[in-house]
């Protein structure tokens, strides 16, 4: 079956539904995703071409290009203004407006025409489409404004507030390169439905919506682990909420006390057996999770990708054993040939980047200072019928043993790392580092384990440390071990959300030594 998020696809042509929330490309080097980079990272064998943009908050059809044939047609005919677009948005209820508007007014001194027409009436809000004619930025959210219907949750645009933009593209029409004529469907999301006919709560509709924005995303046949809800940008201040197969982890910052309502609206949008809640006070020293709704399920597990992990909500007051922001690394570590090749896996927490190395036919080595972490790495392989017998593990102070392996002159085609914001050795003697300051030490002893033209994985969740620092100390730790290195950037997945004065947090770096 083809991915959830495909609309249409063949050898010219890609079409994908995007959800909202999401760029339709990367804004810049360090930014997160757009549905562009996402889709291309894969299908790494295709060059898929943006023909066309939606903004960030308004979801459905995309349409990509995958050969120049239909890269020189496809973007002729939106040159040419000969593709049938089609959206749908809501607006608030006026019984005395007129049923279809057309709105002629330039955007950006260029000229620019809109069809708008009414579809349906609610209790406060009304369903429009609109049919764009030509293709201005913005066109149909400034021809709806200036007509007199500001789409809901269009703040830029005098909207009313709501949990997204209530934009949707419902359908594209277009002559296929190849075949004759083409027309791609999406449907609107039935978060349109809940908010027209007026029957929900406001908890209940962002979370809807929120769930909307991430489940196109993955193939709920492998996949049941992911970030359903980011604080403020999902409705939901101080509050991220981890979807764990039938379980809700909630994280909850600052002090204020969990809304009941928020538990009720989260139950009653997915099929919640259990909802546990991990305080994160602003003062820190909060215990493990603890059960709000529903029985204990305290150790479980969950699939990504189809591999499956283990998640234990009472083991920590830090993880469930599982870092989410780290998907796609696992994802691009399953798409690699690493068949015969050696990975070690630093600071590696549950092992859950072995366990993807290993998927991909590497021989790990799963290096970490806590005992327990390492059992469950074990338990992870095993849980994805791998045998740990099969792979390494070793217990004890990350800097120390690198520092071992190169004065062995033992090396490893890639080298993982992800360390925590301080060094956690405790044995006297053991090597001591703050993050911020120190992370290039680490890099330099990883860099001089890592083999001729291999490659060095290094990431950080650190929120202080910009990306300025972070690829300061990654090239400073690269060039002190005497090598060189190319460097390609990652950042949080899309189910995370980011925007201003809210930046991502996640700092990562793929460097292919010795190029």
């Amino acid at each position: 079956m083809p991915d959830p998020w495909i609309r249409f696809e063949d050898e010219q042509v890609l079409a994908v539904a995007k959800p909202a929330g999401v760029n339709t490309h990367r804004a810049d080097t360090h930014a997160q995703d757009g549905m562009h980079e996402w889709v291309q990272r894969q299908r790494p064998n295709e060059a898929l071409s943006v023909l066309h943009r939606l903004d960030k908050g308004t979801s459905g059809v995309l349409l990509f290009g995958k050969t120049p044939l239909a890269n020189r047609s496809l973007t002729e005919q939106f040159t040419d203004r000969s593709v049938a677009k089609r959206y749908e948005l809501l607006i608030g209820r006026d019984d005395h407006r007129a049923a279809s508007i057309i709105s002629r007014r330039p955007i950006d001194g260029a000229a620019a025409q809109t069809d708008l027409r009414h579809e349906a009436t609610g209790r406060a809000l009304e369903r429009w489409s609109a049919h764009p004619h030509t293709g201005r930025t913005h066109q149909v959210r400034v021809h709806a404004m200036e007509a007199g219907l500001p789409i809901l949750g269009d703040d830029e645009h005098h909207g009313a507030p709501a949990p997204r933009l209530f934009l949707h593209a419902t359908s594209i029409g277009a002559r296929h390169p190849v075949s004759g004529e083409l027309t791609i469907a999406s449907d609107r999301p039935e978060s349109f439905n809940l908010a027209l006919a007026g029957t929900g709560d406001d908890a209940s509709l962002a979370a809807l919506v929120a769930h909307e924005a991430r489940a196109l995303l993955f193939d709920p046949a492998d996949t049941n682990a992911y970030l359903w809800i980011d604080r403020h940008h999902d409705g939901f201040p101080a509050t991220r909420v981890e979807r764990l197969g039938d379980v809700a982890l909630v994280l909850r910052y600052g002090d204020e006390a969990l809304p009941a309502a928020w538990i009720d609206a989260w139950c009653s949008t997915l099929p919640l057996t259990s909802v546990y809640e991990q305080p994160k006070p602003r003062g820190g020293g909060a215990g493990p999770a603890h059960v709000v709704s529903g029985p204990r399920s305290d150790r479980f597990e969950v699939s990504e990708l189809g591999a499956r992990y283990l998640i234990d909500l009472t083991a920590s007051a830090t993880s469930s054993g599982l870092f989410l922001d780290q998907r796609e690394t696992r994802r691009e570590l399953r798409t690699m040939n690493l068949t015969g090749k050696t990975v070690l896996n630093t600071f590696a927490h549950t092992g859950s980047l072995s366990v993807a190395a290993a998927t991909a036919g590497a021989e790990t080595l799963t290096l970490d200072l806590s005992p327990r972490y390492l059992e469950w790495a074990a338990d992870n392989l095993r849980a994805n019928g791998i045998d740990p017998a099969d792979h390494d593990a070793l217990y004890g102070d990350v800097a120390d043993w690198l520092d071992r392996f190169a004065k062995k002159r033992r090396t490893f085609d890639m080298v993982l790392v992800d360390p925590p914001s301080s060094s956690t050795a405790r044995k006297k003697g053991g090597s001591r580092w703050v993050l911020d300051r120190d992370l290039h030490t680490l890099v330099t002893r990883a860099a001089r384990v890592t083999k001729p033209h291999g490659l060095l994985y290094v990431s950080t969740n650190l929120h202080r440390m910009t990306w300025p620092t972070f690829l300061d100390q990654v090239e400073a730790g690269v060039a002190a071990a005497g090598r060189l290195g190319s460097i390609g950037t990652r950042t949080v997945p899309l189910d995370h959300r980011s925007g201003p004065g809210d930046p991502p947090y996640l700092k990562a770096a793929w460097i292919r030594l010795d190029r």
